[in-house]
């Protein structure tokens, strides 16, 4: 039941990411994401109590940028290229 929960937080989490957008999400999908996540945000936020006290949107950032580290690894990324990322996740926060 778990795992099936969190595949389905990864593909939302691929909408969102095509999508460049929050909105398309409902508030139970955005939920569904959070808690999906909860055990991967303890360890990845320095301070998981601030963490706690983020609005949705932030901590729906957090894990955004958490599964672009997972899935950039140790590729080597360039400055351009962090610099369109980071443009990336401005243009998802706007929306």
């Amino acid at each position: 039941m778990e795992k099936c929960r969190r595949d389905e937080a990864e593909i939302l989490i691929k909408k969102v990411l095509q999508e460049k957008s929050f909105l398309i999400l409902t508030e139970n999908e955005k939920k569904l994401i959070i808690e999906s996540y909860t055990d991967e945000m303890k360890i990845e936020s320095k301070n998981y109590d601030e963490y706690l006290s983020l609005s949705q949107n932030e901590k729906l950032t957090n894990i955004l940028v958490f599964v672009l580290k997972e899935y950039l690894g140790s590729w080597h990324v360039s400055s351009d290229e962090m610099k369109e990322i980071s443009d990336y996740m401005k243009e998802i926060n706007k929306n």
